[in-house]
């Protein structure tokens, strides 16, 4: 969101689709498409494919992904599905990230538990 926010044309929006339901995620996809054609730009989150399948249609419509990587976290394996179940060239690059504290871990489980 950073790298795009200079570039106020076309709009920017980030979704936050982790957690997503399997039932919900050809409606998101829906959703992200039409905002796509109505000019928007659109970031979509998403959790790991392997861990949280229902996010693989998502990954799938996308244009364009990136492989985020949780350093400590991610093992290489993992990664490498990763980029088969999309197809690597679909990927414009990778980024690693360091092992969420203990800390910045129960913000973020206090954070999924508000409505």
């Amino acid at each position: 969101m950073e790298a795009g926010s200079p570039y106020p044309e076309p709009p920017l929006r980030l979704v936050d689709a982790t957690g997503i339901e399997p039932a919900g995620a050809p409606r998101m996809v829906l959703e992200v498409r039409r905002r796509v054609e109505q000019g928007e730009r659109v970031i979509v989150v998403i959790d790991s494919l392997l861990t949280h399948p229902a996010s693989i249609p998502l990954a799938l419509a996308a244009d364009t992904a990136l492989l985020c990587i949780t350093l400590g976290e991610t093992d290489f394996g993992s990664a490498e599905k990763t980029l088969k179940l999309v197809g690597a060239e679909r990927f414009a690059g990778s980024v690693t990230f360091p092992r969420a504290t203990k800390k910045q871990r129960r913000a973020a489980a206090e954070k999924k538990k508000k409505p």
